[in-house]
C-alpha cells in the first residue's frame, strides 16, 4: 500500500507523476536533514528528547529510501510501457505505410525523396531505392507547377491538388496530392493518389457531351427530351428556336409551355399519343404548331422511350422535323392533280373536235387544233383566240382569217386593252358568251384593231376551274351569219379549249412538278426506310451522341481535318453516296475522289481554321458510281478520339417552290 499515494494524489493531480514523487522526496529529504541537526544537537542529558528525535529522524529516512524506490520502480514501469507504445505505434505506422495504396513520400526542404511506400514504386514506374535521393519535381510535367506548389507548402504549411507527373516509361499520370509540411523537423509528408482512370473518364464525357452538343446544333431537327410524368421539357437544341419562333430560354423557365406551341385542334390527340408513348415504346406523328404570330407549321416528331437502371421510363427522346413545305406540295400536287382530272372529264364529254385538243398537250398544237375545230364547226371568215394577260390586257395568241392558214403570234403579238371596251370588259367580268347578229344594230360594239369588217360576231369566254383565261373571238362580214347552235357549239368548244389551254400551261410545267414529285416520294420513302431501320436497331443504352447520329436521316461524316480521313459516317451518308461504311473508313476523300473539285474542300479547311463553322456551301460531290450531287455541305472543327477533325453534314440543295406557288 501506498501510503502517501492519497497525499500526492490530493497535492499533485494526475498528469504530472513525475513531479509529484520528486517534490515529496525532498520534503522528506528536509524533514529527514533537520531531524539530524536536531539529534546532533541534542543534549544527552534529555535523553527522551534524544530517542524521540532519533527515531523519528529513521521514520524520516525510511520514508525518504521507500519513497525514491517507488519512484524508480515507478519510473521503469513508465518507461517499459512507453517503449512499449512506441513499438506498437511503429509497427502500425510500418503497416499502413508499407500496404497503403496511396503513395506516401517523405521529402526534405529541398523536395528530395527521402523515404516512400511500395505504392510509390507502381506510380512512378521506378523501384524503391532509385526514387529515393531524387528531387521530386523530376517527376513533374511542369517543374513551375511543382516550384509554386512546394513554395505555397512551405509557406501555408498544407497544401492539396492535382498534378500530371511522368513516370520512367514516359507516359502520365493524373494524382491528387496531399502535402503537409514540418512533419518532423526539416521532414515534409507528401501523400499521392493515382487518378488517371478517373480524369480520362472525365475527359471522355466531357469529350462526348461536347460532340453531342455539336451534334445537336448542326441538325436542322429539333432534338428534345421530355419528362416521361410530367411531360414537361428537360432538353431542346437550338433547331427549337428557328422552328417554333420561341426561344430555347424561355421553354427552359417554363418547361410545360411545349404543349401550348400545338395547335388546339391537335393538342389533346397529341398529348394522348405522348402518354400512349410510355407504353407502346414508340411516337410517330405529325401534327401543326403555332407561332408566336399565330402561323401554323406542320411539324413531323418521332420519339422512344428512355428506361433507368430499375426499368422504370423516365424520359421520351426524339427528333421533330419541320414538314411545312412538303404538306404545301402536297396540296398543292393534290390540287393541281384535281384540276388537271376535272379538265380530262370535261374533253372526254366533247365530240372529235373536243376530242382532237386533247391528244396534244403541246400550247402551239392546241391553238391550232382549236381554230381548225372552230373553223370546221362555225362557218366564219376570222377566228382569233385571244388570252388574258395581267389585270385586263389581252394579246392575240393564235388567229385564222378567211382562206389562210393558222396565224402563229410574233415575238410582239397584237394586244388590247379590255378597259378600253365595255362590251369586251363585261364577257370577262362575267364570263357570260355574247352573239351580236348586227353590230352595226350594237350600240355596244365598238370596234378593235382586226375586227373593223366584222358585221356578225361571236365572243365566247374561256373559263377553266373559275378562271377566265381569255376569249374566243369569231366574226364574218355579212350580218345574221351565226345562229344560237354556233353560239352553243362554240361554247361547247370552248369548255375543252378553256381546259386545253390551261393542260398546256400545265404541261409545260408538268416535268418540273413531276420530277420534283418523284424526288419527294423518293426522299419520303428513303427518310421512312432509315427511321424505321434506325428504330429496330436503337437501343436505349447506347450514348445520346450515337443514336442522333446513327438514326438522322441527313449524310453524317467525321473525318480528321488535315488529310480528310474518314472516321465514322452514318447511314444517310452511305446511302447518298452510295459507299459501305467498311469501304469509307480509313481511306481519305482524296483516295476516293470524292470532291469534284479537292480546292473547294481546301478552300472550306482555310475557312474552318480561320472563322470556325461553315454553313450550306454549295459544292459538288461524288458518288461511288460517279454521279456528281449539288451538295449543300456545312461543317464544324470538333475534337473525335483525341484529334481535331470536320463534323460535316451534306444534303441536297432546298428545293425550290416558286414554280409552284403560279
Amino acid at each position: 500500500m501506498d501510503p502517501v499515494g492519497p497525499l500526492r494524489r490530493e497535492l499533485f493531480p494526475r498528469g504530472a507523476p513525475d513531479r509529484g514523487w520528486r517534490v515529496i522526496s525532498m520534503v522528506f529529504a528536509v524533514v529527514s536533514v533537520i531531524l539530524l541537526v536536531a539529534v546532533l544537537g541534542a543534549r544527552p542529558q534529555r535523553l527522551e528528547v534524544f530517542s524521540i528525535l532519533l527515531v523519528a529522524l529513521i521514520a524520516a529516512l525510511c520514508v525518504v529510501i521507500f519513497l525514491h524506490a517507488r519512484f524508480l520502480i515507478q519510473l521503469h514501469q513508465e518507461h517499459r510501457q512507453t517503449a512499449s507504445a512506441l513499438q506498437t505505434t511503429e509497427r502500425e505506422f510500418q503497416a499502413v505505410f508499407q500496404n497503403a495504396l496511396d503513395t506516401f513520400l517523405i521529402l526534405d526542404d529541398q523536395g528530395v525523396c527521402q523515404e516512400a511506400n511500395p505504392a510509390a514504386q507502381q506510380l512512378f514506374g521506378i523501384r524503391r531505392e532509385e526514387l529515393i535521393g531524387q528531387p521530386i519535381d523530376r517527376f513533374y510535367k511542369s517543374s513551375s507547377d511543382f516550384i509554386a506548389a512546394w513554395d505555397r507548402l512551405l509557406n501555408q504549411k498544407y497544401n492539396s491538388g492535382q498534378a500530371e507527373l511522368l513516370r520512367k516509361d514516359h507516359s502520365f499520370v493524373f494524382v491528387e496530392f496531399t502535402a503537409k509540411a514540418d512533419c518532423l523537423p526539416g521532414r515534409h509528408v507528401m501523400i499521392l493518389r493515382d487518378i488517371t482512370q478517373r480524369r480520362r473518364a472525365e475527359l471522355s464525357l466531357r469529350e462526348s457531351e461536347e460532340r453531342f452538343r455539336q451534334m445537336a446544333t448542326n441538325i436542322q431537327e429539333i432534338f428534345w427530351m421530355i419528362d416521361a410524368e410530367t411531360k414537361n421539357a428537360l432538353y431542346v437544341n437550338r433547331a427549337y428556336e428557328t422552328i417554333t419562333g420561341r426561344s430555347c430560354q424561355s421553354l427552359m423557365e417554363n418547361p410545360s409551355s411545349c404543349a401550348d406551341l400545338i395547335h388546339p385542334d391537335d393538342r389533346v390527340h397529341m398529348l394522348a399519343k405522348l402518354e400512349e408513348a410510355t407504353h407502346t415504346r414508340q411516337f410517330n406523328e405529325r401534327f401543326r404548331t403555332v407561332g408566336p404570330g399565330g402561323e401554323v407549321h406542320w411539324i413531323w416528331a418521332r420519339g422512344f422511350p428512355v428506361r433507368d437502371a430499375e426499368g422504370r421510363i423516365r424520359r421520351l427522346v426524339g427528333t421533330a422535323l419541320e414538314i411545312t413545305g412538303q404538306k404545301e406540295a402536297e396540296e398543292q400536287v393534290a390540287k393541281n392533280l384535281a384540276l388537271a382530272q376535272s379538265a380530262w372529264a370535261e374533253a372526254d364529254a366533247l365530240r372529235k373536235a373536243t376530242l382532237a385538243l386533247t391528244q396534244d398537250l403541246r400550247m402551239d398544237y392546241v391553238l391550232d387544233t382549236l381554230l381548225q375545230s372552230l373553223a370546221e364547226l362555225i362557218p366564219c371568215e376570222s377566228a382569233r383566240v385571244l388570252l388574258l394577260e395581267a389585270g385586263s390586257r389581252l394579246f392575240v395568241a393564235r388567229e385564222r382569217l378567211r382562206h389562210g392558214p393558222e396565224k402563229k403570234v410574233s415575238d410582239y403579238p397584237l394586244t388590247l386593252d379590255a378597259a378600253d371596251f365595255p362590251l369586251l370588259q363585261r364577257i370577262l367580268a362575267n364570263q357570260d358568251s355574247v352573239l351580236l347578229p348586227d353590230t352595226k344594230q350594237e350600240k355596244e360594239w365598238q370596234a378593235f384593231k382586226g375586227h373593223s369588217d366584222v358585221r356578225c360576231w361571236l365572243c365566247v369566254p374561256l373559263v377553266a376551274s373559275h378562271q377566265t383565261l381569255g376569249v374566243l373571238s369569231v366574226g364574218h362580214s355579212k350580218p345574221n351569219s351565226f345562229l344560237q347552235e354556233h353560239l352553243r357549239l362554240a361554247k361547247s368548244l370552248a369548255i375543252a379549249a378553256a381546259a386545253a389551254i390551261q393542260n398546256a400551261r400545265l404541261y409545260e410545267r408538268a416535268e418540273i412538278y413531276g420530277s420534283e414529285l418523284e424526288k419527294r416520294l423518293s426522299d419520303l420513302h428513303a427518310a421512312q426506310k432509315a427511321l424505321e431501320q434506325a428504330e429496330g436497331d436503337r437501343r436505349t443504352s447506347e450514348e445520346k451522341f450515337q443514336k442522333v447520329f446513327r438514326s438522322c436521316p441527313i449524310a453524317f461524316s467525321i473525318t480528321t481535318l488535315e488529310e480528310g480521313r474518314f472516321l465514322d459516317v452514318n447511314a444517310a451518308f452511305e446511302r447518298r453516296y452510295g459507299y459501305s461504311r467498311d469501304e469509307l473508313i480509313g481511306h481519305t476523300v482524296h483516295e476516293l475522289r470524292l470532291w469534284e473539285d479537292f480546292a473547294d474542300r481546301a478552300r472550306l479547311v482555310a475557312r474552318l481554321k480561320q472563322s470556325g463553322p461553315v454553313r450550306n456551301v454549295i459544292t459538288q460531290l461524288r458518288t461511288k458510281s460517279g454521279e456528281i450531287k449539288l451538295t449543300a455541305y456545312s461543317a464544324e472543327r470538333i475534337q473525335f478520339d483525341g484529334q481535331v477533325c470536320v463534323l460535316a453534314v451534306s444534303e441536297d440543295l432546298p428545293e425550290y417552290r416558286q414554280h409552284m406557288a403560279n
